[in-house]
């Protein structure tokens, strides 16, 4: 028999909103941050040696738009969508570091309280002195949700209540969608087809608990993302690829590039060649309402297929990477962080906060 991966860890019950008025529950994603290590101010990359100060990036900035999102939003729970931390700055420290660098982006979130969960993408561990096992580690950490987790691929209800309900619970999903293929062909590995399993036998075995509606998180986006028309936000994607050589010819030239525009064919995505196949679960199970990604920094839209909203987290990171060490040029958005916001059954909202709007592109995920 097939080996399965997802893991049901219960119900966890969030704590009633100080003021005692909010209705329903609020979640921060934060997405993309590439946390440095403290007192590393330097990064190797695409042949020359980049200087933080000298190019005005930042480490300390991504915290302090974690701090500004917090205080502005005032979260029930935290995501973290993969790309938290970045193994390559790591390379030649002592593994301990993963919990130094983590703990740095927690700071904020655990003076508030919030608790948290996270994802981890495809460079939380690349070139690093830990392993990807060893991120699993992180959920030891204080107030993580997910403690009971031995595995990325689990799922939980969320409520106010001790028990999870039909009409005021929400199930997340949460997915290892894979890192770093070692074919570069492919780009990425994929979902593990013990997740997407997983995933299936679960919701077709009749013993989750009730809820109102399910989200799934994950960083590398699907291939159904592409080729979508955007319900709100942009695909940057095209523009910054072809900003930093990443195009092939002839398409990386005008005409060509108008063309390719024209026709529509620059909604494309940075997915891996390799199709897991959960988007297709997904749509046969019907419990996914939406879906939460992060990976393609220039992005940060919410579309539809098939009934399934799917949505970019927007990046956070002021470090070397959020721009790809500015050859793809500037973000044609300010960096900030993803809120949902549900309020009962077909009331579920996104927007982004940033350092300058509370809510930009507010949007109405309906059912």
């Amino acid at each position: 028999m097939a080996s399965t991966d997802m893991q049901d860890i219960g119900h966890v019950q969030l704590a009633a909103p100080a003021d005692g008025d909010e209705i329903g529950l609020r979640i921060a994603t934060f997405t993309d941050l590439h946390q440095w290590p403290r007192g590393v101010k330097e990064f190797k990359a695409r042949g020359r040696v980049i200087d933080f100060d000298k190019e005005g990036y930042s480490a300390e900035k991504n915290i302090e738009l974690m701090e500004h999102v917090l205080e502005r939003s005032s979260p029930d729970l935290v995501v973290f969508t993969g790309d938290i931390l970045d193994g390559r700055p790591c390379k030649g420290m002592a593994p301990e570091k993963m919990n130094e660098v983590m703990m740095d982006v927690l700071e904020p979130v655990l003076k508030r309280d919030i608790p948290w969960t996270y994802i981890p993408g495809n460079h939380d561990d690349d070139d690093s002195p830990w392993t990807r096992q060893d991120l699993l580690k992180i959920y030891q950490l204080p107030l993580c949700v997910s403690a009971k987790a031995t595995t990325f691929n689990h799922t939980m209800t969320i409520g106010r209540g001790t028990e999870p309900s039909a009409t005021d619970s929400v199930r997340l999903w949460l997915f290892d969608s894979g890192t770093n293929s070692p074919d570069p062909k492919l780009r990425y590995t994929t979902f593990s087809d013990a997740s997407v399993r997983g995933y299936t036998e679960l919701s077709e075995s009749g013993k989750l608990a009730p809820s109102a509606t399910g989200l799934a998180f994950f960083h590398i986006p699907l291939p159904e993302y592409e080729n979508l028309d955007p319900l709100v936000g942009k695909n940057g994607l095209f523009e910054a690829a072809l900003k930093g050589g990443k195009v092939p010819f002839p398409f990386n030239f005008r005409p060509m590039s108008d063309l390719v525009e024209v026709l529509g064919k620059d909604r494309v995505v940075g997915c891996s060649k390799l199709n897991s196949g959960i988007f297709e679960a997904f749509r046969k199970q019907g419990n996914i309402l939406a879906t939460f990604c992060g990976h393609d920094h220039h992005s940060d839209f919410v579309a539809r297929r098939d009934n399934i909203y799917l949505c970019y987290n927007r990046c956070g990171s002021y470090t070397p990477p959020s721009d790809w060490e500015g050859a793809g040029g500037p973000l044609k958005f300010d960096h900030g962080s993803r809120i949902i916001h549900f309020k009962g059954a077909d009331q579920l909202w996104t927007w982004n906060c940033t350092f300058k709007q509370d809510s930009e592109d507010l949007f109405h995920l309906k059912h």
